[in-house]
């Protein structure tokens, strides 16, 4: 298995993290809808991830880019810049959204840890899709 095969496993991966903590923030939306569930909190949107998560991926895809030597083009940017940090930040603040069913601010220290890894995770194979 390549370095590229990796990475697009890792980036279906992240896309489907996603769509499942996108799933259940529009489910809890539909269940308030119905009288049948809480208010969903302001933060219960996996867009809404922290710069903190989008420095993980940037440093992990910057350490990825040292280590296998990237020819820096104007398409190669653009994919670290979308499969390098936005989308493992976006996959990571998923992870804390699915862990505490749409209350990022509850995440406990071994969850933010798993959110981190998810993004650095993210960053660093981002290298393979170059």
């Amino acid at each position: 298995m390549t370095i590229e095969h990796v990475a697009v496993t890792a980036l279906a991966v992240e896309v489907v993290i996603m769509v499942l903590a996108r799933m259940g923030t529009e489910r809890r939306h539909w269940s308030h809808a119905k009288g049948r569930g809480p208010t969903p909190l302001k933060r219960d949107d996996i867009t809404l991830a922290s710069g903190t998560l989008y420095a993980i991926a940037a440093v992990a895809m910057v350490a990825g880019a040292v280590i296998a030597p990237v020819e820096l083009t104007l398409r190669a940017v653009g994919t670290f810049a979308l499969f390098g940090i936005l989308l493992p930040a976006f996959a990571a603040n998923a992870v804390m959204v699915l862990a505490t069913r749409g209350n990022p601010a509850a995440v406990t220290a071994g969850q933010r840890g798993l959110a981190f890894a998810v993004a650095a995770g993210g960053g660093l194979l981002s290298v393979g899709l170059v």
